[in-house]
């Protein structure tokens, strides 16, 4: 009985062994050397989210703010590397952006994706965030004269997009008692097309995306309020694997350092660019408290 009762310890011990060693190759095995591996980098990117990423309807290309960061990105990894990347893309929409990074079917999530606090349980986040944003009310030209003028009327948000609980935190701030009416659409397209259509009385997005999907239409319409609900966007990496999330936050501080970051940021959102924004939304850091190279503080 006693060697039956030794015999089963020492199986026990050498079971729990093996898989002590199993799930350290496993943690070993990072994104980075998957990548370096295969010289092939997956970013999971939108193709309906102007001016982020889109597809050119003049000579069906995909474009946009991401996709440029995103090609800028693997090419400075594969600098860090000391070997050549090529970039794959995989599209992605609010739904499935978080589950591929978590499930390792992507290696970054580059696709206006707000830093939270619940998806930051799900994957992690190269650092610093790339870009600042915040939301609207947008709305037909002179219809509404306050946020307060919308509460209790219908309003249109993207579907998986927070935009859902921060107009309606927003407006109870403001004191709307009333029920809120909110339809969810696939895209942002569909959301400003009910608003052009009558379907809706207000459509909430985040400033930038609203620049794009408007475009030249944007002349009959206007926001309603201030910018609400100011939030960041951020690169996603797969969770728990701090190796290849150090090298995606060194590349992206590496393009903002050596210049790269801003000729993409005023090529989209500069005075000068294809969709001007009100704020400087790009990451910074007061020189005479961090140094120039440092770039963590955001508008107000």
């Amino acid at each position: 009985m006693k060697k039956g009762f030794f015999a089963l310890v020492v199986l026990l011990v050498a079971m729990t062994m093996l898989l002590s060693i199993g799930s350290s190759a496993i943690a070993a095995d990072s994104t980075y050397d998957s990548v370096k591996e295969s010289g092939v980098v997956k970013i999971g990117h939108g193709t309906d989210v102007p001016p982020l990423s889109m597809i050119d309807p003049q000579d069906g290309e995909l474009k946009g703010f991401d996709i440029d960061l995103a090609k800028a990105m693997v090419d400075q990894i594969g600098k860090i590397m000391g070997k050549e990347l090529k970039m794959e893309g995989v599209v992605v929409n609010n739904k499935t952006r978080i589950a591929f990074l978590a499930n390792r079917r992507i290696d970054l999530t580059i696709r206006s994706m707000s830093h939270t606090r619940s998806r930051d349980e799900q994957v992690d986040y190269a650092e610093p965030p790339y870009l600042w944003t915040g939301k609207i009310f947008y709305a037909k030209k002179g219809r509404f004269k306050t946020p307060m003028d919308i509460c209790g009327k219908v309003m249109a948000v993207t579907q998986g997009s927070n935009a859902y609980i921060a107009g309606q935190e927003y407006l109870k701030d403001l004191g709307c008692d009333k029920d809120f009416v909110i339809k969810a659409f696939q895209s942002n397209a569909e959301c400003f097309l009910a608003l052009k259509q009558g379907k809706v009385d207000a459509y909430i997005q985040d400033t930038p995306i609203i620049a794009g999907v408007a475009g030249k239409e944007g002349v009959d319409y206007e926001p309603v309020g201030p910018i609400f609900s100011p939030g960041l966007y951020g690169i996603g990496t797969p969770p728990n694997d701090s190796k290849w999330r150090d090298t995606a936050s060194f590349a992206l501080q590496d393009l903002i350092a050596n210049g790269t970051y801003e000729k993409i940021y005023q090529k989209w959102f500069g005075p000068n660019g294809i969709a001007p924004l009100p704020v400087n939304s790009r990451p910074r850091l007061p020189e005479d408290i961090f140094g120039d190279r440092n770039q963590f503080v955001w508008p107000n």
